[in-house]
């Protein structure tokens, strides 16, 4: 039970005759995934994607006698580290098996040697609690996804430390990466469809993975993806890059089977609970519990930083622009004191930042919030929406670059840092305070050179509005919102210079009543 057997396509191995007559056997079972002597290349992928949007869906089999396990017994089965594809490499290949809510098996084949390889699933590679996982299991099967690890995060470790994690594809089309210095938190998804419809959202699936064996020294690596769902397919090529601030640069090719209500591209799925601008919920501790505090938007003219809420109700928020420089869902905030969570290192999460490559045109950037009792659900959704919409039938070529990193990006403007607010209450307005960072930024309010502009949608009345220096480098405006209509208001605020802002622009819709909390099922770990 304890060895490994494993074709990678050049190493050296136990059993090859036996593993390479198992492995034609899985291979002749599905055409769509044929072993080919010519390489591997995008093109190859993007024909296979046309040629699959051009049938009927049909979508990948369930295996139903895995897929009653609870998230405890899944989070229970174990990766065997000496089973771990390249040891003798920079990066290294482990993978999941199917149960819980991945009961979707997805194939996935090596490039190496000008060949592709699938990987036939085994059950050896993992270790079981005792009577967890059947004894025979349906054939043929898969895995559920796989992680990619870089022992250059932690070369004191053993290369095949969990900390040293890059990204792991687990589940539809998500995946998540991480920084060097940071651990895993939101989500990246090759697609979103139809998120706020009249009917359910479209989830679509990567069915099948490349993955490009990297020479021993290498410090980047490519993978293939093949996506499929009821109204699109797609080929996605993303090559990783680790480091301090990891990066992603996908380039995508899609084709629509039938139109969609909404698309969304370079989609981001993150949790946002509540925060210091938030009231508390008694069964918790913590000063706050999210993934993600701000939605952050770059365009040629100005920065925004809209703060993220727990709504009541589902709330979806749409930015225009022709000139996007950038979107991302942010986690600013890395002080421990904020958080007070050694198990759920919150201020550890990474940010995520969507930079366009090419021309993408007219369109939207969408955020949208989703009430939660817990921070079990991931509740906040961002992502960009073209003003002309893909046509069926033909290629529509998508490319941006994901970084991952601590704060986001760094920008020439003063960054908010903090928002404080009152309770929400019917009878008296809220009380907001919002710290403004930056070099130099003190003496420039103390000199008179820049003043504070605080402005409301209709019904909102604004009051005590006042901007003080706290610090050489941080400044706070304060101000009360009143709804004069009892109903949610929209205020921005920022620093100016003359008519110039000089700072990124505080966005937020203030309900004038907070939604009651109602905990349920809170989770011992993340």
């Amino acid at each position: 039970m304890g060895k490994c057997e494993r074709l990678e396509g050049g190493g050296g191995t136990r059993g090859r005759g036996r593993i390479a007559r198992s492995l034609g056997a899985l291979l002749c079972v599905n055409a769509l995934f044929p072993v080919g002597a010519k390489a591997f290349d995008f093109a190859d992928l993007a024909r296979q994607a046309q040629a699959l949007a051009a049938r009927p869906f049909k979508a990948q089999p369930r295996i139903p006698v895995i897929g009653d396990f609870s998230y405890d017994n899944y989070r229970s089965i174990h990766f065997r580290p000496t089973c771990t594809l390249w040891p003798g490499r920079r990066f290294h290949l482990q993978l999941f098996a199917p149960g819980y809510r991945f009961v979707r098996a997805v194939a996935i084949h090596i490039i190496a040697d000008r060949r592709d390889t699938r990987l036939p699933f085994r059950l050896t590679d993992f270790r079981f609690p005792r009577g967890l996982y059947p004894r025979v299991l349906p054939a043929p099967i898969g895995y559920a996804g796989f992680r990619l690890l870089y022992n250059g995060y932690h070369p004191g470790r053993s290369p095949v430390a969990e900390n040293n994690q890059v990204i792991v594809f687990l589940g539809a089309s998500y995946f998540r990466v991480k920084g060097a210095q940071e651990q895993f938190g939101l989500s990246a998804r090759g697609l979103a469809i139809d998120t706020i419809a009249p009917h359910p959202e479209e989830f679509p699936h990567f069915i099948a993975f490349w993955i490009k064996r990297p020479t021993p020294e290498a410090d980047r690596i490519t993978v293939y993806a093949l996506l499929n769902g009821p109204s699109v397919a797609g080929a996605y090529r993303l090559r990783i890059h680790p480091g301090r601030a990891a990066t992603v640069a996908v380039h995508s090719l899609l084709y629509l089977r039938r139109p969609v209500h909404e698309l969304g591209f370079a989609p981001l799925s993150s949790m946002y609970m509540y925060d210091l601008c938030d009231r508390r919920p008694w069964a918790y501790l913590p000063p706050a519990v999210h993934d993600s505090e701000g939605f952050l938007l770059k365009t040629l003219h100005k920065i925004v930083w809209r703060q993220l809420a727990n709504p009541r109700r589902v709330m979806q928020f749409v930015f225009p622009t022709r000139d996007l420089e950038g979107f991302g869902l942010i986690q600013r905030d890395r002080d421990f004191f904020d958080y007070e969570s050694a198990s759920m290192r919150y201020q550890g999460r990474p940010s995520v930042w969507v930079e366009p490559k090419g021309h993408w045109g007219a369109g939207k950037a969408t955020l949208i919030e989703i009430p939660t009792p817990n921070e079990t659900n991931d509740n906040i959704v961002a992502f960009w929406q073209p003003a002309v919409m893909p046509v069926s039938g033909r290629p529509y070529p998508f490319d941006y670059r994901l970084l991952w990193n601590g704060g986001g990006p760094q920008e020439a403007v003063a960054r908010i840092v903090h928002t404080f607010a009152s309770a929400r209450c019917l009878r008296y307005p809220v009380r907001f305070a919002i710290d403004f960072r930056q070099k130099g930024l003190g003496a420039k309010v103390r000199h008179g050179r820049i003043r504070a502009r605080v402005w409301g949608g209709t019904g909102a009345r604004l009051s005590r509005i006042r901007l003080q220096d706290i610090g050489a480098r941080t400044v706070q405006i304060t101000f009360r919102v009143h709804s004069l209509t009892g109903h949610a208001v929209r205020v921005r605020a920022a620093l100016f210079f003359h008519k110039r802002p000089i700072s990124e622009i505080w966005d937020y819709v203030v309900a004038h009543e907070e939604a009651p909390f109602r905990v349920s099922g809170r989770r011992r770990s993340r």
